[in-house]
């Protein structure tokens, strides 16, 4: 008889939705593809179970089906509401969803999904899926029994840490959440929005971190008003053909220093009341919007550190916190910690929809305790790398 401490997994998702060109669009996996990996785990006996009920078997052992598995979704895209929920539903799986409530959709919407589709009501071409699920939305997910609605803080965003300069926005920047710090009532609608146009050409990229990181470094704004000025003073996009632009404009800026620098370092006081209102605040208005309990926070990105965690449960009122350590959860593991595990979803090479099927196979059979699947994983890794090799070299 096997005693060893039963090994759950919990997969990551975020979006889930055809190919397109937005520079998110590494985070989505193809409809067909998630609903291949659904029916796997259906075919195959394992059962999706609430996150918490996993946190629960962790702090007392208490019993799990033999194949449980988490799956669980980051961001709250409106793609999870459309493609997700009614394929979770179709193979009988429910799913966390972890929201920043930054970007919910405010207004009271609750668009077609693929269960329209498939009641012959609206034709798939047809669904609206890019952007984010609104608080209706996510209140019939949340009733279905099918979703169970966390917390992922309340911004999600990435703040300057120092007064290094690392890079200035030009027509093929991707610092994207610079467009969130001008346009923060716009989070929910950025992605429908052309953000490189809106943020200022020559705007400086100082060096940054995750929001809960550490103190935020508020910049001189009239470094960011000289480079952005020479920058439209000098051709406007036409001034990032110049082949040595980001030298020119480091010299903008170093100009601008010798007459000083007004930019200056968060208080740790201050940065301390961020971090409990990130924490706190999100939980609060999950809570109210939707009327259950918030018990669980994912952090953004998995960036946390040792006094991030103990605040979410000492002050922020989480039972337990979710990250990506790439390994499985069993009895005995620190029950205020989950541990969840990536299968390449943002690998776009050649062979994508099988090899990403494979090693999704491989890597949960293998984290459920099932040895003779060891092999399916990294061989599926090792032909990924080289499909991004042969993409390197194509251009």
């Amino acid at each position: 008889m096997n005693m060893s401490p039963q090994m759950v997994p919990i997969v990551v998702y975020h979006s889930i939705a055809d190919p397109h060109d937005h520079v998110l669009r590494r985070l989505s996996i193809p409809v067909r593809l998630f609903e291949r990996q659904m029916a796997y785990l259906h075919k195959h006996g394992f059962q999706a179970v609430d996150l918490r009920d996993i946190q629960r078997h962790l702090l007392d052992n208490r019993p799990l089906p033999d194949k449980a598995v988490g799956i669980s979704f980051d961001d709250g895209y409106l793609d999870n509401w459309v493609y997700a929920w009614p394929i979770l539903k179709r193979y009988g799986m429910k799913a966390t969803l972890f929201v920043t409530t930054d970007f919910v959709e405010p207004r009271d919407l609750c668009r077609p999904t693929l269960e329209d589709v498939w009641a012959g009501r609206v034709r798939q071409q047809d669904l609206e899926w890019w952007g984010h699920a609104s608080w209706t939305e996510l209140a019939r997910m949340q009733a279905s029994g099918v979703i169970d609605v966390q917390s992922h803080t309340l911004t999600h965003n990435w703040y300057f840490a120092n007064e290094e300069i690392i890079d200035f926005h030009h027509p093929e920047g991707d610092h994207y959440w610079l467009y969130w710090h001008s346009h923060p009532h716009e989070k929910p609608h950025w992605l429908s929005q052309d953000f490189r146009s809106r943020i200022p050409l020559g705007r400086p990229v100082y060096r940054h971190h995750q929001t809960l990181l550490g103190e935020r470094y508020f910049e001189d704004p009239a470094i960011a008003q000289a480079c952005q000025s020479h920058v439209a003073s000098h051709g406007g996009e036409a001034f990032f053909r110049r082949p040595d632009w980001r030298a020119e404009l480091q010299s903008v800026v170093a100009a601008r220093r010798r007459d000083g620098d007004a930019g200056y370092y968060e208080s740790t006081a201050a940065y301390h009341a961020r971090v409990r209102d990130e924490l706190r605040g999100s939980r609060l208005l999950i809570e109210e919007r939707l009327g259950k309990p918030v018990e669980l926070l994912c952090w953004p990105c998995g960036d946390y550190s040792p006094a991030l965690q103990s605040a979410a449960l000492e002050e922020g009122g989480y039972r337990a916190t979710v990250n990506v350590a790439k390994v499985t959860n069993r009895f005995g593991d620190d029950p205020g910690e989950l541990r969840r595990l990536v299968f390449e979803q943002d690998y776009t090479g050649v062979g994508r929809i099988p090899l990403v099927y494979m090693n999704f196979v491989g890597m949960v059979n293998y984290r459920s305790g099932r040895r003779l699947a060891y092999p399916i994983a990294p061989i599926t890794r090792r032909l990924m790398l080289a499909g991004r090799a042969l993409e390197r070299l194509t251009g």
